[in-house]
Order: C-alpha cells, then sequence, then structure tokens
C-alpha cells in the first residue's frame, strides 16, 4: 500500500507542482482597482494609474504609491515650466507676470516636496511621504491665492486647470500612501 501511495505521489507531484507554482498572484488591475477602492475620487484614481504603463508591473500598494507621486511630481514640473515661460512672455501685463513667477516659484517649491515623497516612500517613512505630498498641495493651491493677491488680475484658466490637476492627484497619493502606514 505504501509503495502504490508513493508511486501515485511520485505521478501527480509534477502537476501538483505546477499548480501551486502558477497560482494567480493579483494582475495589476485587480490591485489597482483594490487600491483606488480605498481612494476619495475611485474613477480617477484608476484612470489616473492604469495611464502609467509603470503600473502594470506594479505588485504592490507602495509600488502604486510611487507611480502616483511620480505622476504628481512630473506634473507640479510641468507647470512651474509653463509659469516660467508666462512669467516671460512680453505681451503679459507686468501684474501678470509677477503672479506666473509666484507661481512657478510654488510649483517648484511643489516638486521639491514630491521628490522628498520619494525618498521618504523609498525609505518607507510613510507619514513624512504623506506630509510632503500634502505640502505640495498646499503649494498648489497657494499659487492661485497669491496669484490674484500679487497680480491683481484673474487667475487664468490653464493655471486653474493645472492646479486642479496636482491637487487631485497628490490628494490620490495621499489616500493611497494611508494605506500604507
Amino acid at each position: 500500500m505504501a509503495s502504490f501511495l508513493y508511486l501515485l505521489f511520485f505521478f501527480f507531484s509534477p502537476f501538483l507542482s505546477c499548480s501551486l507554482a502558477s497560482s494567480p498572484s493579483p494582475s495589476p488591475s485587480s490591485l489597482i482597482q483594490s487600491t483606488c477602492s480605498l481612494t476619495s475620487n475611485y474613477d480617477f484614481c484608476v484612470a489616473t494609474l492604469q495611464s502609467d504603463p509603470h503600473s502594470l508591473k506594479a505588485n504592490d500598494v507602495k509600488s502604486l504609491s510611487t507611480i502616483a507621486v511620480t505622476m504628481a511630481s512630473a506634473t507640479a514640473k510641468s507647470t512651474s515650466r509653463y509659469a516660467t515661460a508666462q512669467a516671460k512672455n512680453a505681451t503679459e501685463a507686468a501684474a501678470a507676470r509677477s503672479g506666473f513667477r509666484t507661481c512657478a516659484e510654488k510649483y517648484r517649491y511643489a516638486g521639491e516636496a514630491l521628490r522628498s515623497a520619494l525618498d521618504s516612500l523609498a525609505g518607507e517613512n510613510y507619514d513624512y511621504a504623506y506630509v510632503h505630498v500634502s505640502a505640495a498641495q498646499e503649494y498648489a493651491s497657494a499659487c492661485g491665492r497669491l496669484y490674484q493677491r500679487s497680480s491683481g488680475v484673474a487667475y487664468p484658466d490653464a493655471m486653474a486647470e493645472r492646479e486642479e490637476d496636482l491637487k487631485r492627484l497628490c490628494g490620490t497619493a495621499m489616500d493611497i500612501i494611508s494605506q500604507l502606514g
């Protein structure tokens, strides 16, 4: 009887090990969906993360948080460059140029805060990462307030849209980071 069991085990063990080795791990899509289900804006979170090809290789929430912060950082950087270019635009009024310079500086600070958040994520200092992302979100908000105060001119729609984009990206990143700690 023991030899019969041994033969059965010997015969079926390759199939058993193949089925155990190929047990499904969560697909990137299901990881994104489960992570985003705990955020304040599910649809935005899913669309944002799925738009980044790196999310296809993400295997945990920490990876997704890094992707979200990286996307926010790229947005802050491009907005700072945009505001700098607008500040140099000779057709703008001097007051508007001053407002754009202020915004360029705030978005530069936001980018620095987001780079610090990435460093904190790498070091698994999730509380600090959250604080840095929150600071970046506040820098974006400060841009609009200071633009109007310093220039006395209406805040341009293009800047308001960029501000909203960064604030939503930061909000999503903070929601994801909150799942880590």
